[in-house]
């Protein structure tokens, strides 16, 4: 697109009126300097022109997945044919509001075929997924009459992850590391493999295969261990709108969401197997190689929902499977409270952040959840996540 600067609209308008001048009055010598400026204006738009055509830009994004807090390095490789003649312009790549703004880059002239690198960083303040350009690309003439601008590249999709803190050194294989005690006392309270041999299941090691009943059967069967129970958590993410205050990176959402990733990450190192429940209804169990990316990539599109209450969510554990329950609560109710107890069975750890601080009195709560075996972080938006969770250490994996 070929338009005129404010300086060139105004040496155009000059030298319009002074035609109209030189018409009304009958002074010829008025034309003169109107044409002179108007064969300037022009000569200025095909110099603008001529030095932004055959344009060419790729964007290189260092990485396109990226935990929210980090910066991203970018690239424009800048391809381009210039007459030069002192015909200058810059860059302006198409950066959404969630990730700052890009700065302006100076494109230097020159002449002839041109390959041009420019680098700038984006800082990732807001998780989500981002889709990064076009880019405006703008070519002026060496008096700065006329600009030239075309949209050049294409997009760059940037997934920003919520930022995980780390909690610790995770136990390998935590089975032994949940709750300090016996592998024994384990299998005895949990019991779902009392069987001595059973199904192979993702990461089984190969050695524990036992051939002859594999054989027999014609499924891949291992042999239980003591050592080879394979522990489970549920996590609870409260993304009720009326649970939360604020907006943007320092809402207590994403401070409930960051947290989420952080255990669910940390749980997952230490060889859980990791169900998430959010209060919309929304849920993911992972296992396998990928759990840890495919934790973070469902947080990513976490939203608020308009929930009254945790039913959906407390329907992700109905079989009773999990042995660790770490509720994340923005602002917890009696009814929550109430709900939240139904969680709670013999053996099983329950544990509740709550962000928002609640109510002290006989009416809070929080003691609801207290006297029905939970272990209770109150208030927690006001401090940091591994604080949160250092306050959950006693029998808690570390």
């Amino acid at each position: 697109m070929i338009r005129l600067t404010a300086r060139g609209l105004g040496l155009a308008t000059v030298a319009v009126i002074l035609l109209i001048a030189a018409g009304v009055t009958g002074l010829r010598p008025l034309a003169w300097p109107a044409g002179l400026l108007l064969g300037l204006v022009a000569a200025a738009t095909l110099l603008a022109w001529l030095s932004a055509r055959r344009a060419w830009l790729r964007r290189r994004l260092s990485t396109d997945r990226v935990a929210a807090g980090a910066s991203v390095p970018i690239r424009l490789e800048l391809s381009r044919d210039s007459i030069g003649l002192g015909a200058w312009g810059y860059l302006e790549d198409a950066v959404p509001p969630g990730l700052g703004g890009a700065p302006v880059l100076p494109v230097p002239s020159g002449w002839g075929h041109l390959e041009t690198q420019l680098h700038y960083s984006l800082g990732t303040f807001l998780r989500g997924r981002y889709r990064i350009g076009p880019c405006q690309s703008t070519t002026l003439d060496p008096l700065g009459l006329a600009s030239a601008r075309r949209r050049l590249g294409g997009r760059n999709l940037l997934t920003v992850t919520p930022a995980v803190h780390p909690l610790g050194a995770a136990t390998a294989g935590a089975g032994t590391g949940l709750i300090g005690e016996a592998t024994q006392r384990r299998s005895s309270v949990l019991g779902p493999d009392d069987a001595l041999i059973r199904e192979y299941r993702p990461r089984d090691e190969l050695r524990r295969i036992h051939w002859p009943s594999t054989a027999h059967t014609g499924t891949l069967m291992v042999r239980r261990e003591e050592h080879a129970w394979e522990p489970s958590a549920l996590i609870l993410l409260d993304n009720r709108g009326t649970g939360h205050v604020g907006a943007g990176p320092t809402s207590s959402f994403e401070w409930a969401v960051s947290a989420a990733a952080s255990v669910g990450a940390h749980l997952i190192d230490a060889g859980y197997d990791v169900t998430l429940s959010e209060a919309g209804g929304r849920r993911l169990t992972v296992a396998g190689d990928t759990t840890r990316e495919s934790l973070l990539d469902h947080l990513t599109d976490s939203t608020l929902t308009d929930a009254e209450d945790l039913a959906d969510a407390l329907r992700s554990d109905s079989g009773g499977r999990a042995e660790l329950l770490i509720a994340i609560i923005g602002r917890l109710t009696r009814a929550d409270a109430v709900a939240l107890t139904t969680l709670r069975r013999h053996g099983a750890l329950c544990r509740a952040i709550l962000l928002q601080p609640t109510e002290p009195g006989p009416d809070d709560p929080a003691d609801i959840l207290l006297a029905n075996g939970w272990r209770v972080v109150r208030d927690a938006a006001g401090g940091g996540i591994p604080q949160a969770w250092a306050a959950l250490a006693d029998e808690v994996p570390r």
